[in-house]
């Protein structure tokens, strides 16, 4: 409800009414003409605390005519005042209308539906003021004040949303890789740490020595291979060649150590009895023709 009163104006401009841009100096100069042709027909209009909510641009012709303002009190919900008084009344664009509702929507504690639809606005336009706010905030005076569209200022903010995303998922994906690297390859993580390797490069080595390690195991697998069939070949044919090449002075493998025993007799014996497990394994489990 609104009452007439007489009061004096505090100098508090309500934080809702402060989005909505002042008129041109023309204009203003207009209003202060007419202002001291027919007087003040609106009051200016001010919540319970006596900020203003309605009527900045009132407010100033008076004082450039010299005449004295008069003032009514809203004690409803200011910013719903502030809102049908500016969004629903002014000769603004759609634009601003939008980016002043994504404004007042923190505000009135509405979600952004229901500020569009309290506007009469579409959810789209509300919702991309709302982007804009969020990605280039700097830019929603410009919106407001005309200068620049509503369009114009999303698509800058649709840029930058993407791009703060984008620099977003690198980082989560440079925690990951640094969180694996510090599991797979601690002193390629720790020179990285240092700021001695970048990133990049511990991720380089790392998939160098698992290239590495890879062709390693392939080539101890492939010597295996040949080594079991040639020995297959030769116990068949001449055993007792095997047993000539087994002889620790003829073999470069008697002294490693874990399989040093494997060059003596009792050694042959025993991979002889694994071997015969590992067969029962396999025919246990089907073998094949």
């Amino acid at each position: 409800m609104i009452q007439a009163v007489e009061t004096d104006f505090t100098g508090e401009i309500h934080p809702a009414a402060a989005l909505f841009p002042m008129l041109p100096d023309d204009e203003l100069r207009e209003l202060a003409d007419d202002i001291t042709a027919n007087g003040l027909i609106h009051p200016v209009v001010l919540d319970t605390a006596g900020a203003l909510i309605d009527g900045r641009n009132r407010l100033a012709a008076c004082r450039m005519a010299g005449v004295a303002p008069t003032f009514t009190v809203h004690d409803g919900d200011p910013v719903a005042h502030v809102l049908s008084a500016n969004i629903s009344r002014r000769h603004i664009s759609k634009g601003q209308r939008a980016m002043a509702t994504a404004m007042l929507c923190v505000k009135k504690k509405q979600t952004v539906r229901e500020s569009a639809a309290d506007a009469g606005l579409s959810f789209a336009y509300v919702a991309h003021a709302g982007v804009v706010l969020k990605y280039a905030e700097e830019l929603a005076p410009a919106v407001m004040a005309g200068t620049l569209s509503l369009s114009d200022a999303y698509a800058e903010a649709r840029e930058r949303k993407t791009e703060r995303e984008s620099r977003e998922e690198r980082e989560r994906r440079a925690e990951r890789d640094l969180a694996n690297l510090r599991v797979g390859a601690p002193d390629l993580a720790e020179l990285v740490a240092e700021e001695r390797m970048t990133l990049a490069e511990g991720m380089a080595a790392r998939r160098q020595r698992k290239q590495e390690e890879l062709e390693r195991r392939q080539r101890e697998t492939k010597g295996f291979a040949d080594a079991l069939v040639t020995l297959y070949g030769l116990t068949l044919v001449a055993p007792e060649r095997v047993a000539d090449r087994w002889l620790p002075e003829h073999n470069a493998w008697a002294d490693i150590e874990g399989v040093k025993h494997l060059w003596t007799v009792e050694g042959v014996r025993a991979m002889a009895r694994s071997l015969d497990r590992v067969a029962d394994g396999f025919e246990a489990r089907g073998g094949f023709e």
